[in-house]
């Protein structure tokens, strides 16, 4: 159980990881980063999980595959997701995914604009404070992983 000091700092957090999220979308949304949050996020997904079908998308990300499948509807149009070679694989249904060139392209060039306003805003920060947020962050997603 949790006291009220302890509760106050996991309130916090909270808040804090909301506005983080919020900003985030919001310059995805405003200030041209290549793509927005959401489209980043799956071309991420992909990026780092060739192959991957929307089935396995939805599970990592708790989302319906229905949703998910629009959105990569969405991505296909745009020409950044293509089914992949081995798309009818024995046992498994749906079509397996990968990016793109223009994908990679412009997730090459989110990420840049992503990580330029992070730097941004971590600057003045010193290397051992930013050591030790990467280090908290990284433990915090751990604890997310099953």
């Amino acid at each position: 159980m949790t006291d009220q000091r302890g509760q106050r700092g996991i309130d916090t957090v909270y808040s804090e990881l909301e506005t983080v999220s919020r900003r985030a979308v919001a310059r995805a949304r405003h200030k041209s980063a290549p793509l927005s949050f959401v489209e980043h996020s799956l071309v991420t997904f992909i990026a780092a999980h060739p192959g991957c079908r929307a089935t396995d998308i939805a599970a990592d990300f708790g989302l319906n595959r229905s949703t998910v499948s629009r959105q990569l509807g969405g991505l296909v149009e745009l020409g950044l997701v293509e089914p992949g070679e081995g798309a009818a694989v024995e046992g498994r249904r749906g079509q397996a995914l990968t990016l793109t060139a223009r994908g990679r392209d412009l997730l090459a060039r989110s990420v840049d604009a992503n990580r330029s306003a992070l730097a941004d805003r971590l600057e003045g920060w010193t290397a051992a404070e930013v050591d030790a947020l990467a280090a908290a962050l990284h433990r915090l997603n751990s604890a997310f992983v099953d």
